[in-house]
């Protein structure tokens, strides 16, 4: 692993991609912590920085990941609500129950499906292109070209990736738990034959505050995943062309796997430690 200076990094030095022969499971580990590390001083930087060019790099990166990723999310967000309601009403049905899959929709809409639904999008519409991105400029000797004149590569490139999902998937995944309640809403009232007050009063009985929050965290831990596991692959790409189609392929096999151990660790501690919840 080699190591350079980096301006005003913690400890004034970041380690860079790793040598073709030592990319082992345990250094990617390393190297991979150490770039989260670097990228959340960064972030941090950037979000306090009062220089017009840490604003514009930010703004033009939530453009391309989060207004651009709008009419995917939208979408899909509603199409889920009506798939849920289908489904929970279906499997409620034998049991006279249907009513009851309003309130299965509320909270499981707001912690669970809205944020990694909008998780996984962004990475299907996203991580593929930051890998490739940096992977080119990798192969290009351009990230080489920024050590030379002694800038920080994570500094200019991935942290401001980290600071738009960061504010990019929060703000989506509330758009998303809105049209999701839309199609919940349109599902119940045309098809299943519930009148609005009625899916009003039984969405407001079984929402509360806490499932919107806990579904905000996961998506900021959703955003750090992504944006750390993409440009870690593009940064660590192989210096030849065939291997910045690799990245990108394994920057989102490689995403929705975070995005769904992730969600599986957070539902887990919610399960087994009630006080969470």
């Amino acid at each position: 692993m080699t190591v350079v200076p980096a301006e005003g990094a913690p400890g004034g030095e970041v380690f860079v991609p790793l040598d073709t022969g030592a990319d082992t499971f345990q250094a990617r580990i390393i190297g991979r912590s150490r770039l989260a590390i670097t990228a959340i001083y960064w972030l941090a930087w950037l979000l306090f920085s009062r220089r017009t060019v840490a604003g514009t790099s930010i703004q033009r990166e939530l453009e391309a990941l989060g207004i651009g990723a709008l009419r995917l999310v939208m979408s899909s967000a509603l199409l889920l609500g009506l798939i849920a309601i289908f489904q929970v009403a279906y499997q409620l049905k034998g049991y006279g129950a249907e009513a009851l899959s309003i309130s299965a929709i509320a909270w499981f809409g707001a912690r669970e499906l809205a944020p990694v639904a909008v998780a996984l999008l962004v990475v299907a519409r996203s991580a593929a292109s930051i890998a490739g991105e940096l992977a080119s400029m990798r192969t290009n000797a351009e990230i080489d070209a920024l050590r030379a004149m002694g800038l920080d590569p994570v500094k200019y490139l991935v942290a401001p990736k980290l600071a738009a999902l960061v504010i990019a998937l929060p703000a989506l995944t509330i758009l998303a738990d809105g049209l999701f309640t839309l199609g919940g809403w349109i599902g119940s009232s045309v098809f299943l034959g519930f009148g609005t007050s009625f899916f009003a009063e039984q969405y407001r009985l079984a929402f509360q505050l806490r499932d919107l929050i806990i579904g905000l965290v996961k998506s900021i831990l959703f955003a750090f995943i992504i944006a750390l596991v993409a440009s870690d692959e593009g940064i660590n790409v192989e210096n030849r062309v065939a291997a910045i189609g690799e990245a990108a392929t394994r920057a989102v096999v490689l995403a929705v796997l975070g995005v769904l151990a992730a969600d599986t660790v957070v539902n887990a501690v919610f399960y087994f430690i009630p006080s969470f919840v």
